[in-house]
């Protein structure tokens, strides 16, 4: 590693179930996203490409970080979640 700063790239990843197969979500930024802990509530009707309705409830059962550098291009943060889909309580 040098002294040079690197610029960021963001990602998160939402897996439902598990981190196995290939992410239900996936949404870039230039910025870190929120911390997001196990136990939280996310909106998958308000995902790219929504595949469950507002009855829906995602619930976040683990979290991982995954950090790389693309030599002397930037730095990558990909923060993956993994949820389950609920009913949502009325």
């Amino acid at each position: 590693m040098g002294t040079e700063h690197l610029p960021v790239e963001y990602r998160m990843e939402i897996y439902v179930d598990s981190f196995v197969n290939d992410p239900d979500a996936s949404l870039h930024g230039t910025s870190p996203f929120m911390a997001v802990h196990v136990g939280d509530e996310m909106e998958p009707s308000t995902w790219p490409n929504p595949q469950y309705g507002r009855d829906k409830i995602a619930k976040v059962t683990a979290v991982r970080h995954l950090l790389w550098e693309i030599e002397g291009k930037h730095v990558s943060h990909s923060l993956s979640v993994c949820v389950k889909i609920q009913d949502k309580a009325n």
